[in-house]
């Protein structure tokens, strides 16, 4: 038992070299901004956000993220999470991805609790500032809409483009 469990490690640290992992977790404040398109909305929403993904050797995203939301006047607030898919390039010590974040949560909204359906498309730009640390600043669009009760995307549907920025730690 102890010789297959010396070859079975032999084998894994000699393929070790050739194995490519990447992927980043971090934290991230994101604000609405209905100035720059179109938006249904002037609460401007923030949020606070957690999240980790992996990288494959050809640059594809896949993770998973948390957020907190509030609006600036109190009125609305709740929180969301689900997964994240994206594609990024990188050159030297920068980093431009696009990504997609889609997921569920509930909010208070008007006095009245929601189920909510989340999605968001984003362009970003990172740059590395450490062998394990990447800024990132990003700017995209944002929308969230009522699950139940009431009819889907009726009751609760906002939609604007948000900017924010990221702190990553992982490998870069």
């Amino acid at each position: 038992m102890k010789k297959r469990f010396i070859i079975a490690m032999g084998v894994l640290l000699a393929t070790a070299p050739f194995a490519m992992a990447g992927g980043a977790g971090g934290c991230g404040f994101a604000m609405q901004n209905p100035t720059l398109g179109p938006s249904n909305t002037v609460m401007g929403m923030s949020s606070i956000m957690g999240y980790g993904y992996g990288v494959s050797e050809h640059g594809e995203r896949f993770g998973g993220f948390g957020a907190a939301l509030l609006s600036a006047d109190g009125e609305t607030d709740g929180g969301v999470g689900g997964v994240m898919i994206g594609q990024e390039l990188r050159a030297g010590p920068f980093v431009v991805a696009v990504t997609l974040w889609g997921g569920v949560g509930g909010a208070a909204y008007r006095e009245a609790g929601y189920m909510l359906l989340f999605g968001e498309a984003d362009a970003e730009v990172g740059v590395r500032l450490l062998p394990w640390v990447q800024l990132t600043f990003y700017a995209g669009y944002q929308a969230f809409g009522n699950m139940v009760p009431g009819v889907p995307m009726s009751s609760m549907y906002i939609y604007s483009p948000v900017m924010g920025v990221r702190l990553g730690w992982g490998s870069f």
